[in-house]
């Protein structure tokens, strides 16, 4: 295992003002034998120019048409990868330099997870603090091995925190383009289902939040929230979490004023699962 090489992917959209700084963190990375794909987005600024002007022949730019997305973006970006292993990088984050080795000496005491993935950290635009991500709260034994109920219930993979198997990204599809947002988390759904997952339970990436970082608005999380929820309740009924999950939706919901229309989106997505619609 420490002898594999590992394709990093970093998908990018007009962050020329981050984009070296971002790479720069992984050529400084103790694990050396990497190659780092850049996939540029359709970017209208000069994110070709500062990537090109880093002289290392680990970097390969590749550089799409027209902008279609993160989640074609890194979809595009796996099939350029020439290694078995890939790593996910975002263009606004920091790793830190032991992020690789720390995850390939996990993965060589667990050779069987088809992935290992790590916590991050990041500025709470609040309160100005570092937290760490996955929260405290959250059972640490619920965080590896057999996940898939746990990311039934929410998301514990952050994307740019994890190193895997290729072959098992391209068993589970890749990305699905048409679920932004929460794609992430539905990939993550579908990953848990072909095998356990490890995770160093340290922080080993500095999450940025910069201008034109990808968000969305509360309409648009809640559809996506409730799109995972139909597509997934034969599993959710299957193991009895019906109640707990559509309550924490809907919960939730209430907590950001958007109570009725949640209701709506969750039982139009249940119809049109069912061939209602």
């Amino acid at each position: 295992m420490q002898n594999q090489r590992i394709s990093v992917i970093i998908p990018t959209y007009n962050r020329a003002g981050q984009i070296a700084a971002s790479i720069n963190s992984v050529l400084a990375q103790t694990y050396r034998d990497f190659e780092i794909v850049i996939v540029d987005d359709g970017s209208s600024d000069d994110t070709e120019a500062r990537v090109t002007a880093l002289s290392d022949d680990r970097i390969r730019y590749h550089r799409l048409p027209k902008n279609g997305g993160a989640s074609n973006a890194r979809n595009q970006g796996v099939k350029l990868a020439s290694c078995d292993l890939i790593a996910f990088h975002d263009s606004d984050d920091l790793w830190h330099p032991d992020k690789l080795e720390k995850q390939m000496a996990y993965w060589e005491k667990h050779p069987e997870d088809v992935l290992v993935y790590c916590a991050l950290e990041y500025r709470d635009p609040d309160s100005g603090e570092m937290v760490s991500f996955p929260f405290s709260d959250i059972p640490r034994d619920s965080l590896h091995g057999d996940i898939y109920r746990t990311l039934l219930t929410r998301n514990t993979m952050d994307t740019p925190t994890i190193l895997m198997r290729k072959d098992i990204f391209n068993q589970a599809g890749g990305f699905d383009p048409l679920y932004p947002p929460l794609e992430d988390w539905e990939l993550n759904l579908r990953i848990a289902k072909l095998g356990t997952v490890g995770y160093v339970d340290e922080p080993l990436i500095t999450s940025g939040i910069t201008e034109g970082s990808l968000s969305s608005s509360t309409s648009a999380y809640y559809r996506a929230r409730c799109r995972i929820f139909a597509d997934y309740i034969d599993d959710i009924k299957r193991l009895g979490m019906f109640d707990q999950i559509a309550g924490d939706i809907l919960r939730h919901a209430e907590k950001d004023g958007v109570l009725e229309s949640v209701k709506k989106m969750m039982m139009l997505q249940l119809m049109e699962k069912r061939g209602e619609t």
